[in-house]
């Protein structure tokens, strides 16, 4: 009787995993990844792996660049990974594939990664998309400017609360949660002046911390509506298959395995709070016994380590992760 295959999910990340110089390792040593970086280039328009692996911290800041780029980054990391395991994809097949894969999950623009390794679509036409998202975006920042800030110590009805306090107060607010990603994680976003107002009063209000972040907008947040609303209408010349395992939602951690659902999922996100710790306890719920990050960095990973126990955690983001992470799912 042949051995039963790990059982596994495998998750991407999304903004704040960029980095200048990522993925340049892998387009040197894994030729899938190559293949990959070669299809975004044509599909972004211009060289997207040169802007990332020479370019400066600034020339990933545009959303329109630093989208694509994660997504690129992290659909290569799994093709290297496939390619390890001898697999010619950069998508988990329906047949065959040596791991079992319970989910994927994608914590924002990572669930269009994660969406492109179950199979439902194309590297080249996610990062077209991936691009336009990242302008829809910042039109909607441009006109109703917005930050975000991460608030530590707090679990999620006490951020709530402050977060309802603050926005009856300030005349005009949209503050709200918009990430809850790990226990005592949550990250807000708002208009500027509630920003501020969380920034400075969260520690009196029990935070550990309340950490401004470099983004250029309040995304996940009602400021997000106009960039939802064009993203409707771009996914319709979308083409997607039905997974080949199923995809967690960000918006409420159920499955997404029809593709209807998966384009609304990709549109009504960009303005839904991204519950990214439901996601990981659905995923705890399916007894997997490994959770694989694939791309640059480590964030999600970091995440998982204060949110579960006893499954083996990984991250894939060059070629000698991508053999130690194939020998030990295939290992079991």
């Amino acid at each position: 009787m042949a051995p039963e295959r790990a059982r596994a999910a495998f998750v991407f990340p999304g903004q704040g995993s960029q980095a200048s110089g990522m993925g340049r390792s892998l387009r040197e040593s894994s030729a899938a990844a190559r293949k990959v970086w070669h299809a975004a280039d044509a599909s972004y328009g211009a060289s997207l792996s040169e802007l990332t692996g020479a370019g400066s911290p600034q020339d990933l800041q545009p959303t329109d660049v630093q989208q694509p780029a994660i997504v690129a980054a992290s659909v290569a990391a799994f093709a290297a990974f496939n390619e390890v395991l001898g697999v010619n994809c950069a998508a988990v097949t329906a047949n065959g594939y040596p791991v079992h894969v319970a989910a994927l999950a994608g914590h924002s623009v990572g669930l269009v990664s994660a969406v492109v390794a179950a199979g439902c679509t194309l590297v080249d036409e996610a990062v077209a998309l991936v691009r336009d998202r990242g302008r829809f975006m910042a039109a909607a920042a441009f006109e109703k400017p917005g930050r975000m800030a991460a608030v530590l110590g707090l679990d999620e009805a006490e951020v709530e609360n402050l977060t309802a306090t603050i926005r009856a107060e300030t005349p005009g607010s949209y503050l709200s949660v918009a990430n809850i990603n790990a226990p005592g994680q949550i990250v807000v976003a708002g208009d500027l002046a509630a920003i501020d107002r969380i920034v400075n009063e969260g520690r009196r209000a029990g935070a550990r911390r309340v950490i401004p972040l470099d983004v250029s907008g309040a995304f996940h947040s009602v400021a997000m509506l106009p960039a939802q609303a064009a993203m409707r209408e771009r996914l319709l010349a979308v083409g997607i298959d039905p997974p080949a395992a199923p995809v967690i939602s960000n918006i409420d951690a159920g499955n997404l395995v029809d593709p209807s659902a998966i384009r609304a999922e990709l549109a009504n996100h960009i303005a839904a709070p991204v519950r990214w710790l439901n996601g990981i306890r659905a995923i705890e719920a399916l007894g997997v016994r490994h959770i694989v990050e694939f791309g640059h960095g480590s964030v999600l990973t970091g995440m998982l380590r204060r949110t579960v126990k006893g499954i083996g955690l990984h991250n894939v983001s060059d070629m000698a992760s991508a053999r130690v992470t194939a020998a030990a799912l295939t290992n079991g």
